[in-house]
This record gives structure tokens, sequence and C-alpha cells, in this order.
């Protein structure tokens, strides 16, 4: 009887962690069909799973200021990519390159970060 209540909840476990399993969005909400960069400033950097999140007043093309969340990849690909909690301050000048938003709201899936100092970073894997 032990043996059947252990596989019951076993099985009802897995079933019920499948929703989950496809809430993950990929790049589905994102137009993957051009890449666009901005330059901006970071006003807060987001070290947190699934995916950090660079916070960021962002110019767009006519030089209009707006605040931006720009995603990025898992904390255990940005770490293998040189990325740290301390990668980003507020202040600092940024141009990111990634996808944006479908539905046009300031929202990117960031592919690569250059920092003012030259430095580039992979955003995502």
């Amino acid at each position: 009887m032990k043996r059947r209540m252990k596989a019951a909840l076993l099985v009802a476990s897995l079933v019920s962690a499948v929703p989950f399993l496809h809430a993950h969005h990929g790049l589905a909400q994102f137009d993957t069909t051009h890449v666009v960069s901005l330059q901006g400033i970071v006003t807060g950097f987001e070290w947190i799973n699934p995916h950090a999140v660079i916070h960021a007043d962002m110019k767009d093309d006519q030089g209009k200021t707006a605040s931006w969340a720009l995603e990025l990849g898992s904390l255990a690909m940005l770490s293998r990519h040189g990325w740290s909690r301390e990668s980003l301050k507020p202040g600092d000048h940024i141009t990111v390159y990634g996808f944006r938003a479908k539905n046009g709201s300031a929202y990117m899936s960031v592919g690569r970060v250059e920092l003012a100092d030259g430095k580039s970073l992979p955003g995502a894997p």
C-alpha cells in the first residue's frame, strides 16, 4: 500500500510540473528578425533567476529616452562568460544589441552588452 501511495504521489508531482515547463517563453515574444541597438544609462541590475535583468534609461532612434527592461540569459550562462552581480551598476553607460518585444513595449532580449570601457559581454547564449 505504501508503495502505491509513493508511486501515485510521484506521478502527481510530475504531472503538476508540466505546466511550468511550458511556461518559459524563450524568444517567442521578441521580434528576432531585426537586431536593435540602444544606448543609455543603467538604473538597476537584477542578478536573479531565471534571467538577469538590466534596467536602463535608453535612447531610441529619435533620441527619446524611455525606461527599458533588458533581459539577459541565465546566471550560470552569464557567469561562464565573465558576468557577475557587480558587472553593472547604476550610472554605467552601455550599448545593447538584441531583439525588441513584438508588442512594442520597452522590453528587449539582449544578445550583447558593450560597456563604456570597450568590454563586450554576451547577454544570451
